[in-house]
């Protein structure tokens, strides 16, 4: 069995079960230091004799808590170290026997207000950090055990309980409460504190992965002959946006000058608007109140002075004067050109955030490889795992897009014969208080870019007729619109002031963005035909000109093909409960009914 462990009692067993559903969970063998932190913690657990069942090893997203007591309708959560030596570097790390790590404290105030947010058990969950094997570290932010008797003292305020008890917690399921857009617009007032620490309370704080990547740029922007550019890899939903914005937030109230850097408009203006409010009180030699709003540019914007073009040091030096840029951080990366690559160096810090897999169109190039080729003194990083949807969804969604045969559980996954059947089911969450979003293929209608908010032909993408002449909702009385205002209509939506069903988004729009349910218009671009072909006909994406999707589609599918499959990889993957989809080729649609074992 995969982690975690459930103990009933100790006993020689036990840390063999330890390794071996480690083994299992991670497919490879713990660590030296692993094994030996295990046994001297079941060595101390079992001078306790404790009657209290112990889960060991629960994930949490991309962390695992050392262990779990349980009670009828609370639980002790127990952080562990068995540090020699700690030292505080900053407000979330410390030094630990040589080693960079994330403050214990903040550590453990994140698994229990992770646990009392998102858990599904409606059990309270309380903290303790249990550090026995050192007296160099104190704080006013835990409660801190120091030896086997202070833990057997708090356990007494712990009843023992049942198996029935440890199942409510281990077959329990994480799933976030509100969407990172909105967090933001409710959180802002608290944002100019220690950023760290201010998203805390709401859930929101940082994995050790993010906490680390936050410490190693903080202090090489301290050191101010330093020069570096981190590469920051995540998959879909891995809390790439959340660090960005965390570390533009934490490096301006510091007082560097930072830069966020996105090509998304839509998702750029959300951030903006969520953000709007908020100023900086920096002090120069103009010694004025500057909005963070204005900090939010562009690396991309066709003219020039995107922060990635040629034109921007001009741009930067009319508006700013002789600033000096300490740190980019550049979110959604992947959509970089070459040249953008090339020209984006401009801070002695820089953070690109990338996930090859969402890339869109021909010539978006911000890979590894070439981040590696074009960039000096580089520094990469990885988030491990999704925040946003279950790992093994995210598995599932890549596998389906190779044609392979998938099993979806803890995920609410469905598949519908026709639209209305799917938008009742999404009015159904709505009313239940889910957010709720509808995304759909680049097909069928191209979108008036001219009159972005009237309701026209071109400017309709569910319904009859259409720009494409297709007929499949002739006798369906609908009428469902693009999004195609950046600067109104998509913030708007994705904070949840338009009808979310009336409405419908682009890859586009949704790449960066999240709903609870969110509702997927598979189109006629990629079809199952013995296996996943293109067909060029109904496509009318033509952003990126030569470079479009409906260009390569037609001199070259097999480079379509694959900007395709990584568009449906965003899509699937924008649901934080679960995604419903509608495929309007009947041969796909029965292909994935026979794909997908729900």
């Amino acid at each position: 069995m995969p982690l975690p462990v459930i103990l009933q009692e100790i006993t020689q067993n036990s840390f063999g079960d330890l390794v071996t559903s480690y083994k299992e969970t991670f497919k490879e063998d713990p660590s030296i230091e692993q094994k030996n932190a295990w046994k001297k913690l079941l060595e101390i657990f079992n001078t306790l004799n404790t009657p209290h069942p112990i889960i060991m090893e629960y994930p949490i997203f991309t962390d695992r808590v050392d262990a779990i007591f349980v009670d009828e309708s609370k639980a002790l959560i127990l952080e562990a170290k068995g540090w020699k030596q700690a030292r505080r570097k900053d407000d979330i790390t410390v030094e630990s026997d040589g080693e960079l790590r994330l403050d214990p404290c903040y550590q453990l105030n994140n698994y229990v207000t992770k646990m009392n947010t998102f858990h599904s058990s409606g059990i309270r969950f309380e903290g303790a950090l249990f550090l026995y094997n050192t007296n160099d570290y104190s704080s006013s932010e835990c409660e801190v055990l120091r030896n086997p008797n202070d833990l057997k003292v708090k356990l007494k305020n712990y009843s023992p309980r049942s198996r029935q008890d440890v199942d409510k917690i281990v077959n329990g399921k994480f799933v976030l409460t509100t969407d990172f857009v909105k967090f933001l617009a409710e959180t802002k007032n608290f944002l100019q504190q220690s950023i760290a620490k201010a998203i805390l309370p709401y859930g929101y704080g940082l994995t050790e992965e993010q906490g680390l990547i936050l410490s190693k740029v903080l202090n090489v922007l301290e050191d101010r002959a330093s020069n570096k550019n981190f590469l920051v890899r995540g998959g879909s939903g891995s809390g790439k946006s959340l660090l960005a914005i965390t570390l533009f937030l934490e490096t301006l109230s510091r007082g560097y000058f930072t830069i966020l850097s996105y090509k998304n408009q839509r998702l750029l203006n959300s951030i903006k608007l969520s953000l709007t409010g908020l100023s900086l009180n920096k002090t120069n030699d103009r010694d004025k109140v500057q909005a963070l709003s204005q900090f939010i540019m562009f690396y991309s914007t066709g003219f020039g002075f995107g922060v990635g073009e040629s034109n921007f040091s001009d741009w930067f030096k009319e508006k700013f004067g002789d600033e000096k840029i300490d740190l980019v951080v550049y979110d959604e990366a992947q959509r970089m050109t070459t040249n953008v690559i090339k020209n984006s160096p401009r801070g002695r810090v820089n953070v690109y955030f990338f996930d090859d897999f969402q890339t869109l169109i021909g010539n978006e190039e911000g890979t590894e490889e070439n981040f590696r080729r074009h960039l000096i003194n580089v520094e990469e990083y990885q988030l491990s795992s999704s925040i946003r949807v279950p790992n093994d969804y995210l598995n599932a969604v890549k596998s389906i897009l190779d044609g392979k045969m998938v099993r979806i559980k803890d995920y609410d996954l469905r598949l519908f014969d026709d639209i209305i059947s799917m938008l009742n089911e999404l009015r159904k969450r709505k009313e239940e208080g889910r957010k709720v979003a509808l995304i759909c293929s680049f097909t069928e209608s191209e979108g008036d870019t001219k009159n972005k908010t009237e309701w026209n032909l071109k400017n309709m993408r569910i319904g009859y007729p259409l720009q494409s002449g297709f007929d499949l909702y002739k006798n369906v009385n609908i009428r469902i619109k693009w999004l195609m205002d950046e600067k109104v209509e998509y913030p708007k939506y994705w904070r949840g002031e338009l009808d979310p069903l009336g409405y419908c988004a682009s890859v586009y729009g949704a790449q960066g963005f999240e709903a609870d349910y969110v509702g997927v218009v598979w189109g006629r671009d990629m079809i199952w035909r013995d296996s996943w072909t293109v067909d060029p006909s109904p496509i009318t994406d033509y952003v990126g000109g030569g470079n479009s999707l409906s260009k390569i589609a037609k001199r070259d599918k097999d480079r379509a093909l694959k900007l395709l499959k990584n568009r449906y990889y965003v899509m699937l993957t924008r649901g934080i409960r679960g995604v419903y989809i509608f495929f309007e080729d009947y041969q796909t649609g029965e292909k994935m009914k026979q794909l997908i074992n729900v």
